[in-house]
């Protein structure tokens, strides 16, 4: 089949049509010959590039590298050479080149008479892409540095490839520590219904909204608001999934606050008609009673007279709940001390907790600073140490402890009765919700109250057979309404 072609005409031949850049140089640098792919790809003709020479088209931040590895090639130190080098367009532009140079030795070795052939592949397309890619690999580094929000990849079936720096303020973990664990394994339990990656996976769409509560390393859950999103590849099979997790714990809190404000004033509304109803016949009856205990002589019925002022005195004191929760307190707020408040609480409450064989514990910072408050603040901790005491029948330890921290004062009671249950935590503060059989639930609704009107935070903490905290949190100058 080659038969009318010799070895020249064939070089020759390749040499025309190859689709890559080929140039012949002298040891010099000097061109003698260049292929039309060459020409092409710097926009000139064969003898204006043999005319203007190498350099010439050569960036100038390449042409000293290039120029070191010719003079190693020329000089005999190495046989070639390959280097990615920009080039200088006719026009201007900036075209990256694939170099590859090679000398043609003869039998005397490496001389002036020595031929190089540069053979230069097109790159540009490519390193435009890699710049691309490279800006694109920037920018999303530069966003999961810096972004509050959680960025994970996970596989389809729900293993984490990836999570962001933002892991370590949110959730206490070192992203490494996260890397091949499953997703899921951090969710409460309650909120395992909508993983989407088992129950989702038949949906037609690709993107979702979750909110949910996931696992703190210190053990304590908060509240995660996520976007997901399926990736898919060209054939519609899911390469891995995308999520974008927001801490929503404050937002969800002030939520709850929001809907139990708005419970509290309903059901301020309805004791405020309730109590002015009960309270007037009761001033009367209590006042007709007293008058009958006196001039009663015989001990046994003043005594039973006296159990029914003592009930009817109960219901009054219920009455009065009733109206603090029906109007907030106008009691004018002034500088407190909190160590003494909380002493004379305690001393109020020796004699109950003698009775029920309970140690109280108290842990005061010394010179805690003065706060503004109302007398009422009393209540508060009137209403927590009562429950404390009550909740340890069989005795117990109640421990009292005020610190300052920043500018609030944190004021924690625990005690070491027999719990409450989880379920029941999110209870406590509505209307008539009680864990004691006696009791009414009206005590911590209004203690809520109080700590609301003083802008502080009250918290609650219980495991069942090992006790409950009552944390309440004011601030200094609370700057009551």
């Amino acid at each position: 089949m080659l038969t009318h072609f010799n070895d020249h005409s064939l070089l020759l031949h390749a040499f025309e049509k190859s689709p890559i850049g080929v140039a012949f140089l002298s040891c010099d640098g000097s061109l003698f010959k260049v292929n039309p792919s060459f020409c092409k790809m710097l926009g000139y003709s064969e003898s204006e590039l043999i005319n203007l020479g190498v350099p010439s088209v050569t960036h100038p931040e390449d042409l000293e590298a290039d120029q070191e590895l010719w003079r190693q090639v020329a000089q005999g130190e190495r046989d070639g050479y390959q280097l990615e080098k920009r080039y200088i367009h006719k026009y201007g532009a900036v075209v990256w080149g694939l170099l590859h140079v090679t000398i043609v030795k003869n039998q005397q070795g490496v001389n002036a008479n020595s031929i190089l052939i540069s053979q230069v592949v097109d790159i540009t397309e490519q390193k435009k892409k890699e710049e691309e890619f490279k800006r694109i690999e920037e920018l999303h580094n530069l966003i999961s540095e810096h972004s509050q929000d959680v960025i994970l990849r996970l596989t389809p079936d729900g293993i984490i490839t990836y999570v962001s720096p933002a892991i370590r303020n949110q959730l206490g973990y070192e992203p490494d520590e996260l890397i091949g664990t499953f997703a899921y394994d951090y969710w409460h339990q309650e909120d395992l219904k909508s993983n989407w990656l088992k129950y989702g996976y038949y949906e037609n769409s690709d993107s979702r909204i979750f909110v949910y509560r996931v696992r703190h390393k210190n053990g304590h859950y908060i509240w995660q608001e996520a976007h997901s999103k399926r990736i898919r590849n060209a054939a519609g099979a899911i390469q891995h999934v995308i999520s974008m997790g927001r801490d929503i714990t404050e937002r969800i809190q002030s939520e709850e606050l929001i809907r139990r404000s708005e419970k509290l004033s309903l059901v301020g509304e309805l004791a405020a008609g309730i109590a002015h109803e009960i309270r007037n016949p009761l001033t009367s009856l209590r006042g007709f009673m007293q008058l009958y205990v006196k001039e009663d002589i015989e001990g046994i019925k003043k005594l039973r007279n006296e159990v029914m002022i003592s009930e009817i005195d109960r219901i009054n004191e219920i009455v009065s709940e009733l109206l603090v929760l029906a109007k907030p307190s106008t009691e004018a707020s002034e500088l407190r001390d909190v160590a003494h408040e909380l002493n004379h609480v305690t001393r109020l409450f020796e004699g109950q907790a003698n009775l029920y064989n309970v140690q109280i514990n108290k842990e005061l910072d010394v010179n805690l600073p003065l706060i503004q408050c109302q007398r009422s603040i009393n209540q508060v901790f009137i209403n927590v140490l009562k429950n404390a005491i009550e909740s340890m029948p069989k005795g117990g330890q109640v421990t009292i402890e005020a610190k300052q921290k920043n500018d609030e004062i944190h004021i924690r009671i625990h005690d070491t009765g027999h719990g409450i249950p989880q379920s029941e935590i999110s209870k406590i503060g509505n209307p008539f919700f009680t864990t004691k059989e006696t009791g009414t639930g009206l005590g911590l609704m209004v203690s809520m109250r109080i700590i609301q009107n003083h802008k502080g935070t009250i918290r609650i903490e219980s495991e069942v057979g090992k006790g409950t905290t009552v944390e309440v949190i004011l601030p200094i100058v609370s700057g009551i309404l």
